[in-house]
């Protein structure tokens, strides 16, 4: 196959680009779920924040990134179609790397607290590789790769938090960051030697970029204002549970010890390793059957399937519903992520992106704030079955808007 096209541009191959950003975004996943889920404990025994004061600090530090991330996503995303997604890649692959090593040698949560603002203010490297990968994917393998990529994000995800468990257990909290760090530098090395982006317009290098421009056009455009609206509602229901399933299972379980956080460690999990599964699935049917309509019925499966939760007896019922759940659920980003890119210019693809992750962020801010607002005034089943309302909801609204409508366009 021959490495230049007739105009002498180097060809993008996009198996290799595949291939590279799944580990990628394979790394960038498990750097931040390595680290996550024991920041509680790294406050209170590295950073010595006074017990009283850990909830109030975790939550803080926690949701300050997805704030940062959010507020800054929209700029990334047009600064991509500008320069390229590989340089955004790059970009947040190296400053993520730089963040993580600073939080590590952090020495009180001020520090520590403005290393995590500084990490979702750089951050984008999932989001400009999504943007890459569905640039140089041949359209017949659009719905199968995008489910790929997402099974990346999963399986990152779940294995994280345990590698991060075993190394704050032999080496010490502060490691699992140096390791984070380790790994998205090489993430960022392996963009930088490997993989290639798609040729960028002089018009394209020379555009403005205008976010207060881009966000009134994302409001008037009711396409857009959908997808972003879907992402930012899947993102809520995936993290309304995490400030209540540790108790929820000790409930279950009737007690609290070493193994109920282990216990509900695995079942958080069982959603991601259930989208290892599904994810490429639920992408292919997309591309046969059509995004918007796989994307109606996973979100009713995964809504009609939570409302099971009210008749939970014990954890391992529990357990079971969140795996078939995550079967269901696992679908919905591949799907609406392909549908972005059906309906979306390439030139303008990036600005997209980057809408949609803001949009995503904030369901990370609202998401567990919510479950730990309802948790406080209602049983954590009832919660889990207001999700299902919810994605049931989501559904219906778009089987009557989109499936029985006429097709979505994005005019942008």
């Amino acid at each position: 196959m021959a490495l230049f096209d007739e105009h002498g541009e180097k060809k993008v191959n996009w198996k290799v680009n595949l291939a590279v950003l799944w580990v990628g975004v394979f790394f960038a996943c498990a750097s931040y779920t390595m680290v996550v889920p024991f920041l509680p404990i790294y406050l209170l025994h590295e950073l010595h924040v006074p017990q009283d004061n850990v909830n109030f600090w975790s939550g803080l530090v926690y949701s300050v990134t997805f704030l940062g991330a959010a507020l800054m996503a929209p700029y990334w995303g047009a600064r991509a179609d500008k320069v390229g997604q590989r340089k955004m890649a790059i970009r947040a692959g190296l400053g993520l790397a730089m963040t993580y090593w600073l939080a590590g040698v952090s020495q009180n949560a001020t520090q520590l607290l403005i290393v995590r603002s500084l990490t979702g203010l750089i951050s984008g490297f999932v989001p400009a590789s999504m943007s890459l990968i569905s640039s140089t994917l041949p359209e017949r393998r659009m719905g199968w790769g995008m489910g790929l990529m997402q099974t990346a994000v999963a399986s990152g995800s779940i294995l994280g938090p345990l590698l991060g468990g075993y190394l704050s257990s032999w080496f010490g909290m502060r490691m699992s960051f140096f390791v984070s760090s380790g790994c998205l530098f090489l993430g960022a090395l392996l963009v930088v030697f490997f993989v290639h982006d798609v040729p960028i317009s002089a018009e394209r290098q020379k555009a403005e970029i205008n976010l207060i421009r881009d966000l009134k056009g994302a409001l008037s455009n009711k396409n857009l204002l959908y997808i972003m609206c879907m992402f930012f509602l899947i993102q809520v229901c995936v993290m309304i549970i995490q400030p209540l399933i540790t108790m929820y299972v000790s409930r279950l379980m009737g007690v609290m010890n070493d193994d109920t956080v282990k216990t509900a460690g695995i079942i958080f999990s069982l959603a991601g390793i259930a989208g290892i599964i599904a994810a490429p699935f639920w992408g292919k049917r997309g591309q046969r059957f059509g995004y918007i309509r796989i994307f109606c019925l996973v979100s009713f499966g995964a809504g009609f399937v939570n409302l099971f939760q009210m008749f939970v007896q014990d954890v391992w019922q529990f357990a079971g519903i969140q795996f078939v759940y995550g079967l269901f659920l696992a679908g919905a980003i591949p799907n609406i992520n392909a549908n972005l890119v059906e309906v979306t210019d390439q030139s303008m693809r990036g600005k997209a992106f980057g809408l949609v992750t803001s949009a995503q962020q904030f369901g990370g801010v609202v998401g567990p704030l919510l479950g730990g607002i309802l948790g406080n005034h209602l049983p954590t089943r009832f919660v889990l079955v207001t999700t299902g309302c919810i994605l049931i909801s989501v559904s219906l609204y778009t089987f009557f808007t989109r499936v029985r409508g006429k097709a979505a366009h994005i005019e942008y």
